[in-house]
């Protein structure tokens, strides 16, 4: 029988990863982590996941690897993102729930420019989640390739209309770039990793109190200085973004991170050419140094352009 079982109705989220962190431990004792994991110098180690046929390796962060594979009841592609162990540590607990939590903010929401999620599987030492393969690489590609004006303010409609989704479900995405934004093989939008997403009305933050998390080139002012941030935070980012498109460069460049944080606060809005000069009230307002004098909505985004 379980270990442990919940009433479906009245299952709450703190409660099972805390069931599942205790039942992994207590299984790593009999269980080998060399047991999930297979190959060899000359294929790479892969995660051995039942239902899933093994590719290639895509990427690994300090916590998970990204993995393309193939779902053996389907044949379809997909890109497995695994959670390589759970720790006995207390820090690494709180990545395991990240982890989780990532999977069940994107899981609630059916959006044509958010990634899709197919699976949520947790094994002896690790949590798997099973998503949607996007062929057509990153923005980040995209923008050094060089990127059309028309296409430039296509993506960020695109790119609007799935942050004002994430928001009217009260999630904040935080980590908003280039890198972070995937298309697909009919050239659409597709939001993927938000693990440093959060819900706006958690009481208790997963990270300790005024930590920076994201990446200074796409911070906006508050989130750099760790202060407040809400919703217009990722309307700074998406900003950032939009005039890195239409010119191919980064708003604000310094020597180190502390550096280009600065320049967020305090570095006037850059000028567009005059050929693009129709952009620039919308931008100015996208990336306004002040939340309250910035767009107050992604949809506002969409309106103006």
């Amino acid at each position: 029988g379980a270990d442990v079982f919940f009433d479906r109705d009245n299952i709450r989220h703190d409660a099972f990863t805390v069931h599942v962190s205790d039942l992994l431990k207590s299984r790593r004792r009999t269980a080998s982590t060399g047991s999930l994991f297979v190959g060899d110098q000359k294929t790479g180690i892969h995660p051995l996941i039942r239902g899933y046929r093994f590719i290639k390796k895509l990427t690994a962060t300090s916590h998970s690897g990204i993995y393309l594979a193939e779902r053996e009841s389907t044949g379809v592609k997909v890109v497995l993102k695994v959670l390589q162990q759970v720790p006995d540590v207390a820090d690494s607990i709180g990545a395991f729930d990240r982890f989780l939590q990532e999977y069940e903010l994107i899981a609630e929401i059916n959006h044509p420019n958010i990634v899709n999620i197919y699976d949520l599987g947790v094994g002896d030492d690790h949590a798997h989640i099973a998503m949607e393969y996007l062929d057509g690489g990153d923005l980040k590609e995209r923008i050094a390739q060089g990127v059309r004006e028309r296409d430039a303010v296509r993506y960020v409609k695109q790119i609007a209309s799935a942050l004002s989704r994430i928001h009217e479900v009260g999630i904040l995405h935080r980590d908003l770039k280039p890198g972070n934004i995937m298309l697909r093989s009919d050239d659409s939008i597709a939001l993927i990793d938000f693990g440093l997403a959060r819900r706006m009305r958690l009481r208790m933050e997963l990270t300790d109190e005024g930590e920076i998390f994201g990446t200074p080139y796409y911070m906006s002012p508050e989130q750099g200085h760790a202060e407040t941030v809400d919703h217009r935070s990722d309307i700074y980012s998406l900003g950032v973004i939009f005039y890195e498109m239409l010119t191919g460069k980064k708003p604000y460049r310094a020597e180190t991170a502390m550096g280009i944080i600065y320049k967020h606060a305090q570095a006037p809005i850059p000028l567009l050419s005059p050929r693009l000069a129709q952009y620039q009230v919308v931008l100015n307002m996208m990336l306004a140094k002040d939340p309250d004098d910035r767009l107050s909505s992604a949809d506002e985004v969409v309106e103006w352009l």
